[in-house]
């Protein structure tokens, strides 16, 4: 799969076609977003420890199933909430690799803050007493350390970003799959900025009413990676 260049405009295009793809099943879409988040507060509150390992290994499987289920609609079949859990079914060893790979890349990254900035804010602290000398000192490697800690999170996420889909629709294998991912992010450069501009954006519009806007705009997020994978990689 040879990822290509688009347009900058189809940033946008993106979402307005994963908007489309949510409106032919936007009660099963809404129900399997609540299902994940269900899933993702479980792991968090009730398994200590192993429950957020466990999520993010498994993350890329859901990921991969929603991706089916978005190839299923686009072929005119109907979407199931077994979607959800068809990765568990096609390409799992594939897409637990990509889960593995995001948890040992996420705790590098952790690492290196931590070692940046931890320090630094230990040192805030001198005696039992905050020192107010040592404060701007802390705070100035604290920015540091979470600006190199986005500096090497961006490279991961965006050779995660069609990973799955590429795994689970193309039967990539899990490195040529990231490979192939962050190269057509890096292709495409500026129509991802304008997605995450307008995703910002819509971000805020959707905390308006409640926070009832995500029931919409989660769904969307998933629809419109299968979108800008259709649209990179020429998908049919």
């Amino acid at each position: 799969m040879e990822p290509r260049q688009v347009a900058a405009g189809q940033g946008w295009q993106w979402i307005v076609e994963g908007f489309e793809l949510f409106k032919k099943s936007p009660i099963i879409w809404v129900a399997l977003s609540i299902i994940l988040l269900l899933i993702a507060f479980i792991a968090w509150r009730y398994i200590p420890i192993l429950g957020p390992f466990l999520l993010y290994l498994l993350w890329p499987v859901f990921v991969g199933g929603l991706m089916i289920g978005c190839q299923a609609q686009q072929n005119g079949a109907e979407l199931e909430i077994a979607h959800l859990f068809a990765g568990f079914r096609k390409n799992t060893n594939s897409l637990v690799a990509l889960g593995g790979i995001n948890i040992v890349g996420n705790l590098i990254i952790g690492f290196v803050i931590l070692v940046l900035g931890g320090g630094a804010m230990f040192g805030m602290v001198k005696g039992g007493q905050p020192d107010i000398g040592a404060m701007a000192s802390a705070l100035s490697g604290a920015m540091l350390a979470l600006l190199v800690g986005l500096a090497l999170y961006v490279p991961l996420a965006m050779a995660l970003w069609f990973a799955p889909a590429l795994a689970v629709l193309n039967d990539m294998q899990p490195v040529p799959a990231l490979k192939s991912s962050f190269d057509a992010c890096l292709k495409n450069i500026i129509p991802f900025l304008i997605y995450g501009i307008a995703l910002t954006v819509l971000s805020i519009i959707a905390c308006i009413p409640l926070f009832l806007g995500f029931l919409v705009l989660i769904p969307v997020i998933f629809t419109s990676i299968y979108a800008s994978y259709r649209d990179i990689y020429a998908s049919t």
